[in-house]
């Protein structure tokens, strides 16, 4: 009979770690060194130039009048990060990420008899070598 222990897993941040807010992905590869790449990225607009109309009553004077000012603005995808999947960690990663999104959903569209518990519990997603790899939160009673 297999002996089970808990182990605990320190968290650290790189020093160039930065946290941001993406609005897509993208899904390269798999490349020729074995990885699938993830581009996280957000829509945003940004604006290169104000064309605003002016006049000149003397040589050296101009009067712009901003009030009719008109933008331009160009719509840009900005690129967030790029993480590095090997390919054979992508079906831990996709299922992974697959239960987050059903917990996402059940989280976010409350049934009935659940609006009362407020308590979560963790499901602890575990690879095929059973290595436990980390805590995913489900709601009681509800299998991820």
């Amino acid at each position: 009979m297999a002996q089970t222990s808990t182990k605990s897993i320190l968290h650290v941040r790189p020093a160039h770690f930065v946290s941001a807010v993406a609005t897509g992905i993208a899904v390269t590869g798999p490349t020729d060194d074995g990885f699938v790449h993830l581009h996280f990225f957000r829509e945003t607009q940004r604006i290169t130039n104000d064309d605003v109309p002016s006049r000149s009553s003397a040589p050296n004077e101009v009067e712009l009048a901003w009030g009719h000012a008109e933008p331009n603005i160009h719509l840009v995808r900005e690129e967030v990060a790029v993480i590095s999947i090997p390919v054979g960690r992508l079906p831990f990663v996709s299922t992974a990420l697959n239960k987050a999104v059903r917990f996402v959903a059940r989280v976010m569209a409350p049934s009935v008899g659940q609006r009362g518990e407020s308590r979560g519990t963790a499901e602890t997603i575990t690879e095929s070598s059973q290595r436990t790899v980390g805590p995913v939160p489900t709601r009681p009673g509800v299998t991820a």
